[in-house]
């Protein structure tokens, strides 16, 4: 599998015995439909995303990319609430790619609805 943003390689890395695909060169992260969810609920997730939050910046800017996985062209999907993350969505296979930093702040917007939750319970 190739890279939708910089054309490097993927490889499969796993966590918990959830594998995802990861760029070597730009650190980007491949999901297959729903394994970032399943990935969300697993404390220390994180270490799979190692890659530079400024270059992954730069890359999100590339819009026209194919999924990795079947080709088709993925969607850009815009989630706002409660922080701005912007992240590419295939609409046949329904895979997602996370460009580097992502993916941790995918997560750090799990900590947020967390803490508050326990704000609003006081």
């Amino acid at each position: 599998m190739k890279c939708p943003k910089c054309l490097g390689t993927m490889e499969p890395v796993s966590f918990n015995e959830v594998e995802v695909d990861r760029c070597t060169k730009c650190y980007g992260l491949f999901f297959d439909h729903l394994e970032k969810e399943t990935l969300r609920g697993m404390k220390g997730a994180d270490i799979l995303d190692i890659g530079d939050d400024f270059v992954g910046a730069r890359l999100n800017e590339i819009l026209d990319v194919p999924c990795p996985k079947c080709e088709t062209k993925m969607q850009q999907v815009l989630h706002t609430d409660p922080f701005e993350i912007k992240f590419e969505c295939c609409p046949s296979c329904k895979g997602v790619f996370f460009d580097a930093g992502e993916f941790r702040d995918y997560l750090d917007d799990e900590i947020y609805e967390e803490f508050g939750d326990i704000i609003d319970k006081l």
